[in-house]
């Protein structure tokens, strides 16, 4: 999390949470004292990583298990790479 996001690992539990519900997350990243940079790579992580638990339902029904899971890495891969890239342009 710190070196790959850049973020402290403080905010770990946010971004779990935000498995769970996205708002949520995003008002537990506020006491952190997060600088701008650091806000905008937690926040956009937050929007690309997994969805929400009900989401997870719907496209397991809609997808099966097997593509769900695909559609999972995908998203999981997006995630890491564009986080690294957005640290590596704000925070250096």
């Amino acid at each position: 999390m710190t070196g790959w996001f850049g973020l402290p690992g403080e905010a770990v539990p946010a971004l779990l949470a935000g498995f769970l519900r996205k708002d949520l997350a995003v008002g537990m990243l506020v006491p952190l004292a997060l600088t701008p940079a650091q806000l905008t790579v937690a926040v956009t992580v937050l929007a690309l990583y997994f969805p929400c638990v009900a989401t997870f339902a719907v496209l397991v029904k809609e997808l099966g298990a097997k593509d769900m899971l695909k559609t999972a890495t995908v998203m999981l891969l997006t995630t890491l790479v564009v986080g690294g890239i957005l640290r590596l342009v704000f925070i250096g």
